[in-house]
């Protein structure tokens, strides 16, 4: 019988892939043959956990929270304050018990997220109840996913910018001051302690952004309160123009934080957003093959610093890329390993043939 792709990797970091609980049951067989851990790709975020029903206002782009002064009334301010009091787990209990089940450790992703909050709610707050909130919402995680062998504590928490400081102004920045990462930290390590505590963030092979990462991990790692680095690795086809020596680069500085390394929502776009997004054709997606076989090449030699290499996704079919840009490139991207099928992709193929 073919090896599988945890099988092959086995020798060099566990993989893992994010998937969502309403398609979990058609991916199960997959799941469980190829991967040795699962992200929620949605499930234990804020809001999935604590629905509400305050919506931003249209035509608003939902991961600039902070940029619009857009306020809603409030009418339940005793379930912001204590969020235990609205509480819908069952994705993520569908999700952890699968796990569980099958003997697949369990990546908790995430505890605090400047997208995953009701709009415009969390800025009403005074720093005490934002406060209340967190501790509260936390306490819970821990009580229902203490398990998670590794939490990503405050996701995409540093500053995309090419200017400003290090840290994303975000809510809690504004709530709770310069120092809100190390109390957050801090309350991760308290309520999570047999759990290792990851900063997690995208663009990590910009030299700019890369720098801001390591400063802050650096940070939180002389107070004990972080144990991993998160390297989302949410790549282009366009990497293969512009070369890989900055992927190099950066690993070699981030190994020598002495800290862990996870790639940790790892996929290949086909579309340039920035520029004239089109269809992804047939040559651009042959690419993807590529892409994937030369980040793993580069994974296997830095293997004595990458713990996990998670995919975000499993099948084509359910990729969040699916639904970004213009609605003529929907579901042109093929960005992951299985096809729409569940079937092995030239990028899989190759993957298992490296080792």
């Amino acid at each position: 019988m073919p090896k599988t792709l945890k099988e092959v990797y086995a020798p060099y970091f566990t993989v893992g892939a994010a998937v969502s609980a309403w398609w979990l049951d058609e991916a199960a067989e997959v799941v469980k043959a190829n991967f040795d851990t699962v992200t929620c790709e949605n499930e234990m975020k804020y809001l999935s956990i604590h629905p509400h029903g305050y919506q931003p206002p249209e035509n608003v782009n939902r991961f600039n929270r902070g940029e619009d002064e857009y306020r809603p009334e409030i009418t339940d301010r005793e379930s912001l304050i204590h969020p235990t009091l609205v509480v819908d787990t069952s994705g993520a209990d569908k999700i952890a018990n699968f796990a569980r089940e099958n003997g697949l450790k369990i990546r908790g992703h995430n505890l605090a997220w400047h997208a995953s909050y009701p709009w415009g709610v969390f800025e009403q707050l005074s720093p005490s109840e934002l406060r209340s909130n967190l501790d509260e919402h936390f306490k819970l995680m821990a009580e229902k996913y203490g398990d998670c062998y590794c939490w990503d504590v405050v996701n995409e928490a540093l500053n995309d910018r090419l200017d400003g400081g290090d840290l994303r102004d975000n809510v809690f920045h504004k709530k709770l001051g310069d120092d809100y990462l190390f109390e957050l930290h801090g309350l991760a390590r308290k309520y999570f302690p047999n759990s290792e505590l990851c900063l997690n963030d995208y663009s990590e092979f910009r030299p700019d952004k890369r720098d801001r990462i390591i400063r802050t991990a650096m940070a939180l790692k002389e107070r004990g309160l972080v144990d991993v680095i998160g390297l989302q690795c949410h790549t282009n086809i366009g990497i293969l123009r512009h070369g890989f020596g900055e992927v190099r680069r950066s690993l070699d500085m981030y190994a020598k934080t002495g800290l862990k390394l996870h790639v940790t929502e790892m996929d290949v776009c086909c579309i340039e957003w920035k520029k004239d997004p089109k269809p992804a054709t047939p040559e651009m997606t042959a690419q993807v093959a590529e892409v994937y076989e030369r980040f793993f090449e580069i994974f296997k030699e830095y293997s004595e610093f990458i713990e996990n290499i998670t995919l975000w996704g499993v099948s084509n079919k359910h990729s969040w890329l699916n639904h970004m840009g213009p609605k003529e490139c929907h579901g042109t991207n093929k960005p992951l390993l299985f096809d729409d099928n569940y079937q092995a992709t030239e990028s899989l193929e190759r993957l298992l043939q490296m080792v």
